[in-house]
């Protein structure tokens, strides 16, 4: 009998920590806080320019954010590159000057639209099931609404960017906090949702842009965003005003988002599935509920997806996938080199003329 338990004790231990480390894994998913990262590293900065360590990330095309401890800068485009180090022009600082050490890519503008853009817009209260909820609008003529949504971890200032694009397509913008963001109240259970009960918080803010007149509502999302995008749509009581959605690196399938980052960090695959039903048990979701790939013949609305086809965190592919299956509803564009929530950094004019271009015939089509 001794020897027998030696045997097995082995086994056992295997046993545990494969439990203990799915457990580890599916709390990451999630768990609301965030310690700050600062994956990339400034090698030299002055005035005018900075000098990144080189890699995937720093090589991007495009106009990028810098956060760092105490401030946040602009970098424009590369302009000179090496086998390590790139160099970009610094067009504005915000804070604390650029400094050599770590720091993260980041979204180009920071505050409120007022400080960012000189934008008029209203803090407003929206009543969800877990208290009131934090929101900006940014009014434009017309009766079109977009309620924008960030994505897991983010916060309102990560919209900035597309408010002048809404603007000027005469759309008013309601970006709301939802909840376990920093400045809105906790879910009950302190954890998201990835999308189950976060569209609650949605549709609290479609509730408000009806009471106050849209007459037609775009719900655009990005990341996690767009999950909430899709569950808000195919939810809400308000659903025939929802005239169209906007996603920019959706995700479609958590599954498929999940067995991605963990492969890049070598994650043993029967690790991961084992993860994703405990995620399942601790937050009481499906993820069938959640993945667009099997609800494809469910969409009814004209969709635009943006995606980059370097996205680390949420891969293309099932973006492409959804509109293989759906090319009578959904509008996909594939930005060439773009990171994760990326493609506008690429080239934001292009975004913008995608946007535009969508929504005209999308918005004349649906009823007023």
């Amino acid at each position: 009998m001794r020897k027998s338990s030696l045997l097995l004790a082995p086994a056992a231990l295997a046993a545990t920590a494969f439990a203990g480390v799915s457990s580890l894994v599916a709390d990451q998913v999630v768990d609301v806080r965030r310690t700050p990262r600062y994956p990339h590293r400034v090698l030299a900065a002055d005035a005018v320019r900075v000098t990144l360590r080189r890699n995937r990330g720093t090589q991007r095309v495009g106009t990028y954010g810098l956060a760092y401890p105490g401030g946040h800068a602009v970098a424009g485009d590369v302009v000179e590159r090496t086998r390590s180090t790139v160099v970009r022009p610094l067009l504005r600082v915000d804070g604390a000057p650029v400094r050599p050490g770590r720091v993260a890519l980041d979204h180009v503008d920071v505050g409120d639209p007022r400080s960012a853009f000189a934008m008029d817009f209203s803090e407003v209260g929206l009543e969800s099931d877990v208290g009131t909820l934090p929101a900006w609008v940014v009014s434009a003529p017309g009766d079109t609404w977009a309620v924008v949504l960030h994505g897991y971890g983010g916060k309102r200032s990560s919209a900035l960017s597309f408010l002048p694009m809404l603007h000027d397509l005469g759309i008013t913008a309601l970006v709301p906090a939802y909840r376990n963001d920093p400045d809105a109240p906790p879910s009950p259970d302190g954890r998201y949702h990835l999308g189950a009960t976060e569209w609650r918080d949605a549709e609290a803010a479609v509730a408000y842009a009806a009471a106050k007149g849209a007459a037609r509502i775009v719900l655009f999302g990005w990341s996690m965003g767009g999950a909430i995008a899709l569950q808000t749509w195919s939810r809400t009581a308000y659903r025939p005003l929802v005239a169209a959605l906007l996603l920019d690196s959706p995700v479609v399938d958590w599954r498929a988002v999940l067995l991605h980052l963990g492969r890049l960090r070598k994650v043993p695959e029967p690790l991961v599935r084992h993860s994703m039903r405990l995620v399942e048990r601790r937050i009481s979701i499906d993820f069938d509920d959640l993945d667009w790939l099997r609800r494809a013949e469910e969409l009814d609305v004209a969709t635009l997806v943006v995606h980059g086809d370097d996205d680390l965190t949420v891969p293309c592919g099932p973006s492409v996938e959804l509109a293989r299956l759906r090319p009578d509803l959904v509008t996909l564009r594939v930005v060439a080199g773009a990171g994760h929530v990326g493609s506008w950094n690429v080239d934001p004019g292009a975004y913008a003329r995608s946007v535009g271009d969508f929504l005209a015939p999308a918005l004349e089509r649906a009823p007023a």
